[in-house]
């Protein structure tokens, strides 16, 4: 069923799917460097909630399409939103300065 869905691709999903991976990709370059340097003071806590919440419809949306190849992308983005979300509760009080100290 995967590889006749594939073949079902058309130009546009093609540009889509690229787009989809060029965003994810992103999201691997940030989780990499907010893991070397567990410093998370500039990312937005909202930012991300709303990022793994937009991946999570996404993959719901593109599995009601069957756009077996975007759901795929999604579902790997929703992963490095709750990884990353994970790295932002986990540092977020590291670098926090307490004055007086």
């Amino acid at each position: 069923m995967l590889g006749s869905a594939i073949m079902n691709i058309d130009a546009w999903q093609m540009i889509g799917s690229m787009a989809a991976l060029a965003f994810t990709l992103g999201f691997l370059d940030q989780l990499r460097m907010t893991f070397k340097t567990r410093n998370v003071e500039g990312l937005s806590l909202l930012q991300w909630v709303v990022f793994t919440a937009a991946s999570g419809i996404f993959t719901a949306y593109y599995s009601h399409l069957d756009q077996w190849l975007m759901v795929s992308v999604s579902v790997f983005g929703v992963f490095c939103c709750l990884i990353m979300l994970g790295l932002i509760f986990r540092y977020r009080h590291k670098f926090r300065v307490i004055p007086g100290r």
